[in-house]
């Protein structure tokens, strides 16, 4: 059942689920995207939900509300649960403690392992995104060296594939928030790969 609130007609709205055909029926909303805004605002769906810890809302490009997240943060770990607006968590982003490896791993849904993203010691803040079965798909690097961009490169070619960047033109300027942009054929999979990586890039836990 949609959740619906009196603020809604107010404020952005949901973006609608996509019909597709998919055996992946949880990433469906990920299927016609090619850009995620990730925003550190509370939406009132995440007290009716019951969602405590740090609130994020995940907007398209178009300004519609895709997602709901919540971070719950212990020391060098976390945790965030992504919710769609039948308050389904759809995705799962873990890090675990290690003392010399910074690592989160994505599930989607809950249970069901899609991928990783690894922050490599190299001259640069450098991260290899890894597919289900371990394999290096993409490599996400400064652009630049004092501006918030990071270009999400393919690993096979170096060709640029999207970028994770600090403002976007969705979310107004004096709220904390990042964006990230993939190719709109990429395996939905992958993608959630990406949304867990902008956490972990931009936002920089």
């Amino acid at each position: 059942m949609l959740i619906t609130t009196a603020d809604d007609a107010a404020g952005p709205q949901w973006m609608e689920c996509p019909q597709v055909e998919t055996d992946l029926p949880t990433l469906a909303f990920f299927y016609p995207l090619d850009e995620l805004i990730v925003a550190e605002r509370r939406d009132v769906l995440h007290d009716i939900i019951g969602l405590t810890g740090v609130g994020y809302t995940v907007f398209n490009n178009k300004g519609q509300k895709v997602f709901l997240a919540v971070l719950e943060k212990h020391f060098k770990k976390f945790d965030i649960k992504i919710f769609n607006h039948y308050g389904n968590e759809v995705v799962h982003v873990k890090r675990p403690f290690h003392f010399c490896t910074k690592k989160v791993l994505v599930w989607s849904p809950p249970g069901n392992f899609v991928g990783s993203v690894k922050e490599v010691k190299t001259r640069w803040k450098t991260y290899i995104v890894k597919d289900r079965v371990d394999k290096d798909i993409l490599k996400i690097v400064p652009a630049g060296i004092f501006n918030y961009m990071y270009n999400i490169q393919l690993v096979y070619d170096g060709t640029v594939a999207g970028v994770i960047r600090k403002q976007s033109d969705v979310v107004p300027l004096d709220v904390k928030h990042f964006a990230v942009s993939f190719p709109i054929e990429l395996d939905v999979r992958d993608k959630a790969v990406l949304l867990g990586a902008c956490f972990m890039v931009g936002f920089r836990y």
